[in-house]
């Protein structure tokens, strides 16, 4: 897995299955780039040409927090133009897909998203025309799904062994590893438990009190860099260069991919002018030398697929999950 380079099209396919806020939750001692990005929601009048990245949840969450942290990269490419970021303390990511559908068409407004997460949340909803409503203008990165366990379960095998004695800790629903846990469960026969948030899973395998975990890349890359954790398995279509030695679910028998996808949409109706600035802009922002050095140290891959690709992609993972739920839905506790 190269950065900049392709997972797989298309890596959130779990079997028959589609599936898939990383850099938003990985800490790195790596400088921001200068930037004067500010949060809108701080309140005080717009700046003439100002972009404002709207994130659907709290300030300082995942979602808000990968923002920030693209805002300085993607304003190194619009000089003459201000990024901040407004975060939605009180919405998840369908509310604030639903504000941006209904906001002014003036390319001010970009909603930083993630999937799968926003296309089953609305999927749940009974709301899948809401994505018909955005502009996919661009994804900018993937981060793969790793299964990773505490040091006394010690390799897959052993995970595997254990069978429905082992209990498998999830993130919510409808996420990457949310989906891809389940996946595994019925495979392996494990039992699973859903855990209010990826890191509240994290802290349940460090501990012990989970026999395995599955994580974005991003969520468990320290701790199984300083050993708190064993990488197990990768969900992915090949062997990622951050762990050579960690195999993939293929390798082990069990073909399954899932990544979580991250990306930005424009309400429908931007003139095609300011989409094709701001596409390019994005583009040049993942091609940031930087940008891809953070990738290596946070687990994320860096991707770009534009208004030509990423709209098909997601139509057709929307078409997988909405199968899958009208076949299996996926269980939509909150935690």
């Amino acid at each position: 897995m190269q950065p900049g380079g392709s997972t797989g099209r298309r890596g959130w396919l779990l079997g028959a299955f589609a599936l898939a806020p990383g850099l938003a939750s990985a800490q790195t001692d790596r400088p921001e780039p200068t930037s004067s990005a500010t949060s809108s929601a701080q309140g005080g009048a717009r700046p003439p040409r100002s972009l404002t990245l709207l994130v659907g949840g709290a300030p300082g969450g995942t979602a808000d927090t990968w923002a920030r942290g693209f805002a300085p990269y993607l304003e190194r490419q619009l000089p003459k133009a201000t990024v901040g970021v407004q975060a939605m303390p009180d919405a998840g990511p369908l509310a604030a897909a639903r504000m941006l559908a209904a906001s002014p068409a003036d390319a001010r407004l970009l909603g930083a998203v993630s999937a799968p997460v926003l296309l089953a949340r609305a999927i749940e909803a009974g709301d899948a025309g809401l994505l018909g409503r955005l502009d996919w203008l661009a994804e900018v990165a993937e981060e793969p799904v790793i299964l990773v366990a505490p040091p006394a379960i010690g390799d897959f095998a052993t995970l595997r062994a254990l069978g429905s004695t082992a209990i498998l800790g999830l993130p919510p629903s409808g996420t990457a590893p949310g989906l891809l846990g389940e996946a595994l469960r019925d495979r392996l026969a494990l039992g699973t438990l859903t855990f209010p948030s990826a890191a509240a899973a994290r802290q349940a395998a460090i501990a012990g009190h989970v026999s395995a975990a599955a994580l974005t890349l991003p969520e468990a890359l320290a701790p199984v860099r300083d050993g708190r954790l064993v990488a197990l398995a990768l969900a992915s279509s090949q062997r990622c260069p951050l762990l050579p030695d960690v195999p993939t679910l293929s390798e082990k028998g069990l073909p399954l991919v899932a990544q979580l996808q991250r990306g930005f949409v424009l309400p429908l109706g931007v003139a095609e002018r300011h989409r094709e600035r701001l596409a390019l802009a994005l583009r040049a922002a993942v091609a940031d030398p930087e940008f891809i050095a953070r990738g290596q140290t946070a687990g994320f891959v860096p991707r770009f697929a534009g208004p030509d690709t990423w709209p098909a992609e997601v139509r057709a993972t929307t078409a997988s999950l909405a199968r899958r739920w009208a076949e299996a839905p996926w269980a939509i506790g909150r935690g």
